[in-house]
């Protein structure tokens, strides 16, 4: 009885790790807007259940994926992207905008991702995170920094 206890918990550390130690092949929504990844052994893991997943993609490195959660805004009655999550390592963690997030992208192959946070019009905020934990690591103002000094993750071929 104790064996089968080790086995099952060893069964499972290893389809944990499996599935997050591992590199991921793609990244993608259903039909009903929940997220999955597929691991390099070819396995397919669900993400989400919440079906409000939009624009999932996959980080260059192969080691993360990133999808805008849509909300309902009672304003105009429609859906906009205000959160973005991250699937790094076997977790899932996200950054609220507070407003929309016009569009975010992978920097330095994936190990870090931006958000530009505003509304539909004007000047918004632009921030950087580190991949692994989402803590901010740079943040800025578009209206108070010129194109031309802006951060080099925030001007450069965004992946």
């Amino acid at each position: 009885m104790k064996f089968r206890g080790i086995v099952s918990t060893g069964a499972l550390f290893i389809a944990c790790s499996t599935a997050s130690a591992g590199s991921l092949v793609k990244a993608y929504a259903d039909k009903a807007r929940n997220v999955h990844v597929v691991t390099a052994s070819g396995k397919d893991i669900r993400l989400t259940t919440d079906r409000r997943a939009d624009d999932v993609r996959l980080a260059p490195d192969g080691e993360s994926a990133a999808w805008l959660v849509l909300s309902y805004f009672a304003a105009d009655g429609r859906k906009w992207p205000t959160d973005v999550h991250v699937y790094h390592g076997g977790r899932t963690r996200s950054s609220k905008c507070g407003q929309i997030i016009r569009d975010y992208w992978y920097w330095k192959d994936g190990t870090h991702v931006a958000t530009d946070c505003g509304g539909l019009h004007f000047a918004g905020i632009e921030t950087l995170y580190d991949v692994r934990t989402m803590k901010e690591v740079d943040s800025f103002d578009q209206a108070e920094v010129p194109v031309e000094k802006r951060p080099e993750w925030s001007t450069a071929d965004r992946e």
